[in-house]
C-alpha cells in the first residue's frame, strides 16, 4: 500500500475490498485523473498528500467496479423498445395481446414478441388465425423463434428453402415449415434500427441495467455495424461503462467478419482505448439448448442432428489464426461434441502457436458437465472455460426434463477445482434481462436454485468471495484487462462501486445488494457518493 504521489481527490472512511491477491480491505483511496494512485489508511493519504477534494464515504463498503464478461446489450435493446414483452405468459394471453397489436398496426407491419426458456408459445396455425396479414416472430431466446405464416412468406422461407450451416428450420410429417426457426435470426426480413435511433436506447439500456447495478465494463458480442458505431460513439460521451466489442464470424448469425480479416490488418484484442476496445472474435459453433451438438442426439436423421456452423478443421484454421495474430477467440460450444470440437481447435493452434499467449475461451463450457478431463485439456492449453450462472433459473425441476437429462449443470466448482476460473456475465439478449444484475447471478452461484426454487447439483456452488471474485478479478482476466481494472490497486482504473452491505457479512442476502454509487474514471455515472 504506497502513498499517492499527488491526489486529486481521497476517497475517505470507507470499507474499500480492494479484492487483491491478499482480500486487504482499507479505509481510504486516492484517485488523479482517471487512476488509482493509492489505497491504504486515511491517515496515509490525507496526512502527506493532501487532496483536492475529500470524499466521505460514510463508513459504507466499495468493491471494484463489476465487469461483465459476455453479454448481448443490442439485442437486450431491441426486447425492451421494439418488441412486445410476453415473458412467462400463457399461450391464450399471448394472443389476446398479439391481436391489440394487430388492430392497431397497419397490414405488413412487422410484430415481434419477446418470451423466454422454456415457455409455451402459440402455433403457427394459431398465429395465422389472429395475424394473417402482418409478420409475426416470438422469440425464446436469440437462439429459437415461433413464425407465423406472414413472416416466413415475406421472408422467403418455403418448403423449398434449405437452412445454411448452424440453421435449421423445423418442419412437419409432410416437410412444411412449422414456423420454428433456430439460429436464423438473420433470414428474415425483419429490419434492425439504425444507429442514430439506436445510441440513445443503447445508452438507456447500459444505465438503467448495467450502472444502476455497479457495472462499470461489458464485454458485449456486437449484433451490428449498426451497434458498432453507437457503442463507439457513445464511449466518446463517457456516459456509459467501458465497453469491449466481440465481433461475430461467419458462417453464423449476427456475422460480421471472418477469423482472418482482424488479424490481416493488425488488429489485436485492446485495440482502441479504455472505454471502447476490440475484444476478441466470436464463433457460434453449435446452437443453443436444443439445437446443441450433443452426442446423445445422433440418432435419426441428420437434420435432426445438434447444429454445426463449420467443420471440425476449419475451427481449428481459425483459431489457430487468430491466436497467431494476438486476437482472442470465444467459441460459443455447449454439447459435448461441441465442446470436443472447439477443445481440440484451442490444442491444434497452440501446437501451431507454441509458447503465445491467447486465453481463447469456450462460452458456456461446463453449463453441462461432460467428461471433467475435456476440461483439463482445455485448462492445460491455456484457455478458459466461461459457463453462465444465471441461466440456472431457468432449469426444469425435473432432473429428467434438463438437456441432457442427468448430467451436472453450471459445474462450477468443479471448474474452480479444476485451475480454472468462473469469469461472471450475463449473457441476456432479452429472455432474462434480471441477469444483467450481477448481484443477482452471484445469488444463483452461492444457492443454485432455479425459478421454483428447486437446487440443482448443489456440491457445485461457490462461496461469496468467489463470487465476487467472478465479476472483478476472474472476468478481468478473462478479457485480458487484469492490468486496468477487477481490483482497487494503484495504476489501475479508478472504477468503483459503493454498495448499501458488506456481502461478506453474516446473514447477508448477496443478491439483494444494491448501487448506490457507480464510479468510472473517478466520475459518478449513477447514484452518489
Amino acid at each position: 500500500m504506497s502513498p499517492a504521489a499527488r491526489a486529486e481527490t481521497v476517497f475517505v472512511n470507507g470499507n474499500f475490498l480492494t479484492m487483491d491477491a491478499d482480500r486487504s480491505r482499507v479505509s481510504a483511496l486516492a484517485v488523479t485523473g482517471d487512476r488509482i494512485v493509492s489505497v491504504g489508511a486515511e491517515a496515509e493519504a490525507l496526512g502527506e498528500h493532501p487532496a483536492t477534494t475529500i470524499v466521505d464515504v460514510q463508513g459504507r463498503t466499495v468493491v471494484p467496479g463489476l465487469i461483465d464478461a459476455h453479454a448481448h446489450i443490442e439485442l437486450m435493446t431491441y426486447s425492451r423498445n421494439f418488441f412486445g414483452d410476453v415473458r412467462e405468459l400463457d399461450a391464450d394471453v399471448i394472443l389476446a395481446q398479439l391481436g391489440r397489436q394487430v388492430a392497431e398496426a397497419p397490414a405488413g407491419t412487422w410484430i415481434v414478441l419477446q418470451g423466454t426458456f422454456g415457455q409455451g408459445f402459440p402455433t403457427l396455425s394459431q398465429l395465422d388465425a389472429v395475424a394473417p396479414d402482418h409478420p409475426v416472430a416470438i422469440r425464446w431466446s436469440m437462439h429459437k423463434y415461433q413464425l407465423n405464416s406472414a413472416a416466413m412468406r415475406v421472408s422467403g422461407i418455403s418448403s423449398r428453402t434449405v437452412a445454411p450451416p448452424g440453421s435449421r428450420i423445423q418442419r412437419d410429417s409432410s416437410g412444411r415449415p412449422t414456423g420454428v426457426l433456430e439460429e436464423g435470426w438473420d433470414l428474415l426480413a425483419w429490419e434492425a434500427p439504425v444507429s442514430a435511433i439506436l445510441a440513445p436506447l443503447l445508452e438507456q439500456t447500459l444505465r438503467e441495467h448495467f450502472l444502476a447495478n455497479g457495472v462499470t465494463t461489458v464485454n458485449e458480442v456486437a449484433a451490428s455495424a449498426a451497434g458498432v458505431r453507437a457503442f463507439r460513439h457513445l464511449a466518446g460521451q463517457r456516459t456509459i461503462p467501458r465497453i469491449g466489442l466481440a465481433l461475430t464470424c461467419g458462417p453464423g448469425h449476427q456475422a460480421l467478419t471472418s477469423a482472418e480479416q482482424l488479424p490481416a490488418l493488425g488488429i489485436e484484442t485492446g485495440f482502441g482505448d479504455d472505454w471502447c476496445q476490440i475484444q476478441g472474435l466470436k464463433i457460434f459453433l453449435d446452437g443453443g439448448r436444443d439445437g446443441a451438438l450433443r452426442s446423445s442426439g445422433l440418432s435419426g436423421p441428420a437434420d435432426g442432428w445438434g447444429l454445426l456452423s463449420r467443420t471440425p478443421q476449419t475451427l481449428a484454421q481459425e483459431v489457430t489464426v487468430a491466436v497467431e495474430g494476438g486476437v482472442q477467440v470465444w467459441v460459443h460450444a455447449i454439447g459435448d461434441l461441441a465442446q470436443e470440437i472447439a477443445v481440440s481447435a484451442v490444442e491444434q493452434a497452440v501446437r501451431a502457436n507454441p509458447g503465445t499467449p491467447h486465453r481463447t475461451r469456450i462460452e458456456h463450457l461446463t453449463n453441462e458437465m461432460y467428461a471433467p478431463e475435456r476440461l483439463h485439456r482445455l485448462l492445460a492449453a491455456g484457455g478458459i472455460a466461461v459457463p453462465n450462472p444465471g441461466l440456472i433459473v431457468a432449469e426444469p425441476s425435473d432432473p429428467g426434463d434438463r438437456l441432457p437429462p442427468g448430467v451436472p449443470k453450471y459445474a462450477l466448482r468443479t471448474l474452480l477445482d479444476a485451475g480454472g476460473i468462473v469469469p461472471g456475465n450475463s449473457d441476456t439478449s432479452g429472455a432474462q434481462p434480471f441477469t444483467c444484475n450481477p448481484w443477482y447471478v452471484m445469488g444463483c452461484m452461492l444457492t443454485r436454485q432455479n425459478k421454483h426454487g428447486v437446487v440443482l447439483d448443489p456440491a457445485e456452488a461457490l462461496t461469496v468471495d468467489e463470487a465476487l471474485s467472478s465479476f472483478t478479478r476472474d472476468a478481468a482476466y478473462a478479457t485480458s484487462q487484469e492490468r486496468s481494472r477487477g481490483t482497487l490497486e494503484p495504476g489501475k482504473l479508478a472504477d468503483f462501486v459503493v454498495i448499501d452491505q458488506d456481502p461478506y457479512a453474516d446473514g447477508v442476502d448477496i443478491a439483494s445488494t444494491r448501487a448506490l454509487a457507480t464510479v468510472v474514471g473517478g466520475h459518478v455515472l449513477h447514484g452518489s457518493v
